[in-house]
């Protein structure tokens, strides 16, 4: 009994022990404990749950008309999907946030994750454009285009672009590019990597 006795005094004369007592003497008490434990479970879970977005980009080197080939990197980067009849399509465009210099990609028939070739693969009429200066629109010397053969059998570029990594967030990949423009010149996107976030 003495022992009993012993234990339950030292038990409860420790502060620990006498804020157990004052909790349990007022149950309102174990309503705000419980409150407490849930907002910090419920923070520990959302800080491990969401992780940071990182911000698209787009990171390669171009050249225009045989000069020298140049780093383009840029973080101003969008995409569009467009529906025609039973198809979806998605269109990237990158600028060069120090000039106007701008990628643009349109893949007819969108299916996710693979290769789409520019112009096309015979079955589609995918587009690849090298834009030297976006804001003089008008000169049509400035847009660097892929485009199908003619009658002739010629074509006008070649590219490709390689989706790595599709889901509702973002589309990541890589992409080369090589265009003319009307007057024979020619443009060249070197191998680059882009990613797009689809809810900015």
């Amino acid at each position: 009994m003495a022992n009993k006795f012993r234990f339950w005094y030292s038990a409860l004369s420790n502060p620990f022990g006498k804020g157990l007592v004052i909790l349990f003497r007022n149950p309102i008490n174990l309503l705000y404990l419980g409150l407490f434990a849930f907002v910090i479970l419920v923070n520990i879970e959302k800080s491990h749950s969401e992780t940071p977005n990182q911000s698209g980009y787009f990171s390669g080197t171009i050249e225009f008309n045989n000069h020298t080939a140049y780093p383009l990197n840029t973080p101003n980067i969008s995409s569009k999907f467009t529906k025609t009849s039973n198809q979806v399509n998605l269109e990237i465009t990158a600028t060069n946030t120090n000039n106007s210099e701008t990628i643009y990609v349109k893949i007819i028939n969108f299916k996710g994750i693979g290769t789409y070739f520019i112009p096309g693969d015979g079955t589609s009429d995918n587009i690849g454009n090298l834009i030297k200066n976006i804001q003089d629109y008008h000169n049509k010397e400035n847009f660097y285009e892929a485009t199908r053969p003619n009658s002739a059998g010629i074509s006008n570029g070649v590219g490709r672009v390689n989706i790595t990594s599709y889901s509702e967030d973002a589309i990541s990949g890589d992409l080369v590019l090589i265009g003319n423009n009307p007057a024979g010149q020619q443009a060249i996107l070197g191998s680059a990597k882009f990613k797009v976030n689809l809810h900015p």
